[in-house]
């Protein structure tokens, strides 16, 4: 008799994935409502996995291990590179001057983290991993994902240094330091280049920070 014994485990990630799908898309629609800026890349994924992993699907039950691995890796390695991507003092004075809203932030990451963290161990259970294998699909090597969660953020924070180290990075934080003066320290914290048959277009988001205020100008050209 074929055991199952996993799909219990299956269908407790299925309503967890499910409920924080439907919220997600119940927060989105508020916001479109009340045009609210608001981006989630959860709401749909979560809704469709959570059905697949109620119906006690396994290869949705492996999709969902797999994200979840990559993203905990991610999100450990972007908090230990953080340093080299945003100054601490930028960070720190978000924290004392915004300390309900950065710890909304924190709260949420965590909640993120501890979901992650969760749906690794429940879906690495050994009931569903004998399931699969009664199934005949072989083990998946979850070193893989914890590899490319690595070498994603190391691309990232690669990819960040050579585009904010630039020459448009530079005249950038010119334009900020020309405009707020040299009372700030600056921060490039965003930066898109694109390149069209009319020439490159250069588009920045400048920080401008001290001890009392943090100010946020934006800045675009053609090159």
């Amino acid at each position: 008799m074929e055991s199952t014994s996993h799909l219990p485990i299956l269908k407790r990630a299925g309503v967890v994935l499910l409920v924080i799908g439907l919220i997600d898309i119940g927060v989105m629609v508020y916001c479109i409502a009340n045009s609210i800026s608001y981006s989630s890349s959860v709401n749909i994924f979560a809704v469709f996995a959570g059905i697949c992993l109620l119906r006690g699907n396994l290869r949705v039950a492996v999709v969902v291990r797999w994200i979840a691995i990559f993203l905990l890796v991610g999100f450990f390695g972007m908090l230990l590179v953080w340093p080299l991507i945003q100054p601490i003092d930028l960070t720190l004075t978000q924290w004392r001057l915004d300390p309900l809203g950065s710890l909304a932030s924190l709260a949420l990451m965590i909640f993120w983290l501890v979901l992650l963290l969760w749906l690794n161990r429940e879906l690495g259970r050994a009931p569903v991993l004998e399931a699969r294998a009664a199934a005949g699909r072989k083990p998946r090597d979850m070193r893989i994902p914890a590899a490319v969660g690595v070498g994603t953020v190391v691309a990232i924070v690669v990819l960040l240094n050579m585009l904010f180290g630039g020459e448009s990075a530079a005249k950038a934080e010119a334009m900020a330091r020309q405009q707020f003066g040299p009372a700030y320290r600056y921060h490039i914290s965003s930066m898109h280049i694109g390149t069209s048959s009319t020439g490159t277009r250069v588009a920045a988001t400048v920080t401008a920070w001290n001890e009392k205020e943090i100010k946020t100008v934006s800045f675009s050209w053609s090159e």
